[in-house]
Order: C-alpha cells, then structure tokens, then sequence
C-alpha cells in the first residue's frame, strides 16, 4: 500500500482516505478473490476518485502496480459500494475509528458514485 501511496505522489488525505476504503474491504467475505496486491491498487484509485484527484501518473502507477485501469475497476466499484454503506450495519469500527480528528475525519468524504455507472 505504502509503495502505491508513494507511487501518486500522495497527501496525508489520499493516505487517509486510501487506508479506510482498504480497512472496509477487510470484513467483507466477497474481498477475499482478490489480491491484497489489488486491494491496494483499488483502494488508492477509489480513494483518489473519491477526492476528486485524477489517475494523475497513470504510467508510473501502472508500473508499480501492474494493474490497468480496467483491473481495477470491478474491485473499486466494490469499495465504493461499501462506503456508501459504511457505518449502517453492525460492524461499524472502521467508520467510527476514521470519523475522529485523528484519522482526519475522511468518513465525510463523498463516495465516488460515478464509478459505479
């Protein structure tokens, strides 16, 4: 995760909002087909479409990855669906831990609806 974050040239806000689309994947049974590899990849794109940052350096993220867009796309619908989600069910953890100041309040950050069309 670390080297996909440095890879965009990521802020304390991608790094944030990266690692809670990450943390939601990890109680879903249906996360589990995919890589952790991939996990990682999809959650920096989802979170960087969810801040309204563009796949700036797609090439350099698509070296250290080796993930296209088209990879990613199925695994970050997913995520998105789980943060819109986020918070309504029974294990809402991960949502309360990312709502405090600490984590930088990234829960109020908007889900990428758009991906999902």
């Amino acid at each position: 995760m670390r080297r996909f974050l440095k890879a965009s040239d990521s802020d304390r806000k991608l790094d944030l909002v990266s690692f809670f689309m990450l943390e939601l994947c990890l109680v879903e049974h249906q996360m589990l087909k995919y890589r952790p590899s991939l996990l990682a990849a999809a959650a920096v794109y989802t979170a960087q479409r969810a801040i309204s940052r563009c796949w700036r350096c797609a090439k350099v993220c698509d070296m250290h990855s080796r993930y296209t867009r088209d990879q990613l796309i199925e695994c970050s619908n997913m995520m998105v669906q789980f943060h819109q989600i986020a918070g309504g069910g029974k294990l809402t953890g991960v949502q309360r831990k990312y709502s405090t100041f600490k984590f930088g309040c990234v829960t109020k950050v908007q889900p990428a609806d758009f991906l999902l069309g």
